[in-house]
């Protein structure tokens, strides 16, 4: 069985070999030499450096755009989100500081923060406000900021928390409103 199976194994290399032959490869090896006889076509020279003059912006009636919009005094007199600071000449009693950086608590709605409790701390009181989306509890003092329409806490009970907000009257002046937070009963 051994010698059968040794002699059918030098046939199939025997086979296996014979197919590596060269009858099958000319038209390959025609191929190659037809591809290496074509002439390569020329390629462009590189243009020449156009030297591209450096462009200054210069600021004229235009904000500048490498200063910040919010909490810089250099904003102070040019326009800002389509407004301007001198809306007070025009007789409008109060404004918004436009120059002032809106954080925490002021770019959320009043809408989505619940009063849940007070604090008191060296004889001041804090408001505790959570807020609805995702839970974060926030201590609140008077004279902080809170909502999207420039509310600041003017005052702060056990049961409530009273804001003074900006509303604008869509010409140009802003109108003072009290908004009431009150402590929601959990």
């Amino acid at each position: 069985m051994t010698t059968r199976f040794l002699y059918l194994f030098f046939i199939l290399i025997t086979f296996i070999l014979s197919a590596c032959s060269e009858q099958g490869i000319s038209d390959l090896k025609n191929y190659v030499t037809k591809i290496k006889a074509e002439v390569n076509p020329p390629i462009e020279p590189i243009p020449p450096y156009k030297h591209i003059p450096n462009h200054y912006y210069e600021v004229q009636n235009q904000r500048d755009p490498f200063i910040i919009l919010m909490g810089s005094g250099k904003t102070k007199d040019r326009p800002v989100l389509g407004k301007t600071a001198k809306k007070t000449e025009r007789g409008c009693p109060i404004s918004p500081n436009f120059n002032r950086v809106r954080v925490g608590l002021e770019v959320m709605s009043l809408d989505a923060l619940e009063m849940v409790g007070t604090l008191e701390v060296s004889g001041a009181l804090w408001a505790l406000i959570v807020s609805t989306s995702d839970g974060t509890i926030y201590r609140v003092k008077q004279r902080d900021y809170m909502g999207e329409n420039y509310g600041q806490v003017v005052n702060i009970s056990e049961d409530k928390i009273e804001i003074l907000e900006q509303l604008s009257d869509g010409k140009g002046c802003w109108q003072p409103k009290i908004t009431e937070i009150h402590l929601t009963s959990n």
